[in-house]
């Protein structure tokens, strides 16, 4: 279960499609590590930072005001597959004023 639940209200609400699965894919992240898979853990990670604190590009709010989870999902995965994750967080990360 995400950390905030199951989201019951938005699916009340018929929001469901927008709650944030940010907190899914830092667990998968940390199944990944568990099993032997460091690598792509960090990776999960790194794409979570730079989509979730630098760059931005698709915001979740929970409302149809921003992206569904499953088009922040797809955003995030992006990055995963990306072969400039690495330097693109390094330059975030190293160069905060």
């Amino acid at each position: 279960e995400a950390i905030h639940g199951s989201a019951p209200r938005m699916v009340k609400e018929g929001r469901a499609q927008y709650a944030d699965p940010s907190s899914m894919i830092r667990a998968c992240a940390m199944l990944l590590r568990h099993i032997g898979y460091p690598q792509k853990a960090q990776d999960v990670e790194m794409a979570l930072e730079v989509c979730g604190q630098f760059e931005k590009k698709v915001t979740i709010t929970g409302r149809d005001t921003g992206a569904t989870g499953g088009e922040y999902t797809k955003y995030i995965l992006s990055w995963v597959d990306n072969p400039k994750l690495k330097s693109r967080w390094e330059s975030e990360v190293f160069n905060v004023k």
